[in-house]
């Protein structure tokens, strides 16, 4: 098999935040479970499973089938019209997330759109309490004042389209500045590792006093319509939330009376070990937003109105939507995964292999001194690199992420010399396999790692 098709995708196609010149994709022949084969007989393993999209590795046979019967009968027709697979999608997605069923599923492409009607959503919810239901006429101007404010956090990423990157607090949101969308505040994260309020409880309950104030002064439930958040933050450091955070997030929310949006666009699908990561919590999001792992192979995302926000829809337009919505043969797609999720044992699997790869990656921050941080859940995973371990000083900080650090050393020589892939743009070492992943080729990657880590000992200390 010829690679000349390498040459053509790097001169034409425009690669995702980057600069294009230099840009040098490396030819595919196949890919299957964990592993990437190129054309020239590599087998490359993908730790960071395609963008996170590819939970159940490449070409899982129950969604394929699922897919292959699916594209016989019908792959897409507008929401006029019902298929088989989009209507069961919907539905299991109203009673896989917690509470009533009675929801509304918005289904789009991408996380991003995702956030997009997540954000709508909201906003129309809270105007629809301040007015009482009213449905303003398309050709009026809404009534004003309404709460319209959405509270986001300084490390998250929520998506790349204008409203999804302005509530975004990843440095990739300053492409876009000054031209972001208005009503976006910034709180500060829940990391146990670089919190600004301390250490252990007292900075989990200082970080909620926090908020508190901050809702408070942005006008409270008359200015702020939701706090939205990354259950476990993902694209900036794969950070959990310290004990009792999500539990006491919920109460303010509650408390002050606006929405809880939980974006569980990594996180989803089973990535933690359970469907939702937030189950592990206990808590009842008001808005969930899926999206990557959901359709596998096809781009399919969805946003979860609760049947309280939902039911303000009943009666004004939803102001919102996009080409392929419903598209039958993602939803088949996404049918099939959850059915593996499920009836496979894929999630017990995952919380177990977790707990496997979590104790084998603290083992490899002992041993190193440029490791500050080995963090994560399930099969979702990171080592955050130090300079120095009693200042905590990073090898890459945010203003950082485009530049060459050693981090991005690192996944380059991981993939020349242990045909290991991890992303290079991150703020440390990735680790996000396959859930279909097995120890051996976990043991395989963690002495990969190891190796890695020797090198990057060098500047630290």
């Amino acid at each position: 098999m010829t690679d000349d098709f390498a040459a053509l995708q790097a001169r034409h196609l425009m690669q995702c935040w980057s600069a294009q010149r230099g840009y040098a994709p490396i030819a595919v022949e196949k890919a299957e479970g964990c592993w990437i084969h190129t054309t020239d007989g590599r087998r490359i393993f993908d730790l960071r499973s395609a963008h996170e999209c590819i939970n159940l590795g490449f070409r899982h046979p129950k969604v394929l089938a699922a897919m292959r019967a699916q594209m016989e009968r019908v792959v897409y027709v507008t929401d006029d019209f019902a298929t088989e697979p989009t209507a069961k999608l919907v539905r299991r997605l109203a009673e896989l997330a917690p509470g009533s069923p009675d929801k509304r599923v918005f289904l789009c492409q991408s996380g991003a759109a995702a956030i997009e009607a997540a954000i709508k959503g909201a906003r129309a919810h809270r105007y629809a309490e301040t007015f009482g239901g009213s449905a303003p006429r398309i050709d009026a101007p809404q009534q004003y004042p309404y709460p319209y404010k959405i509270v986001s956090r300084y490390r998250s990423w929520h998506g790349a389209t204008a409203l999804a990157s302005s509530a975004s607090g990843d440095p990739r949101r300053w492409f876009l500045e000054p031209h972001t969308a208005p009503g976006i505040v910034f709180a500060p994260d829940a990391d146990a590792y670089r919190s600004p309020f301390g250490a252990g409880r007292d900075a989990t309950e200082a970080n909620l006093r926090y908020l508190d104030y901050l809702i408070e002064h942005e006008g409270g439930n008359n200015k702020v319509a939701a706090m939205l958040i990354e259950t476990v933050v993902g694209s900036n450091g794969i950070i959990p939330p310290p004990d009792g955070y999500l539990e006491g997030l919920r109460a303010l929310c509650d408390r002050w009376g606006i929405l809880l949006i939980v974006d569980e666009t990594m996180t989803g699908m089973g990535r933690t070990g359970r469907m939702f990561a937030f189950e592990h919590w206990g808590i009842e999001p008001d808005i969930v937003v899926l999206g990557k792992a959901l359709g596998v192979y096809c781009p399919m995302a969805a946003t979860i109105f609760s049947a309280k926000v939902a039911r303000s829809f009943d009666d004004r337009i939803f102001g919102h939507g996009q080409s392929f919505s419903g598209h039958a043969l993602g939803a088949a797609a996404a049918l099939a995964s959850i059915d593996a999720l499920q009836e496979d044992g894929i999630l017990e699997r995952c919380r177990e292999l977790g707990d496997y790869l979590g104790a084998k990656l603290r083992a490899l921050g002992e041993r190193h001194r440029c490791v500050g941080d080995v963090r994560g859940m399930g099969l979702f995973w990171t080592i955050e690199l130090v300079r120095d371990r009693a200042t905590r000083e990073p090898l890459r900080r945010a203003t950082q992420k485009y530049e060459r650090t050693v981090v991005k050393d690192l996944a380059d020589w991981l993939l020349r010399e242990r045909d290991i892939y991890v992303p290079s743009d991150k703020f440390g070492l990735w680790v996000v396999p396959p859930l279909v992943v097995t120890r051996d080729e976990l043991d395989w990657v963690c002495d990969g790692l190891d190796a890695a880590l020797a090198l990057a000992d060098r500047v630290a200390g």
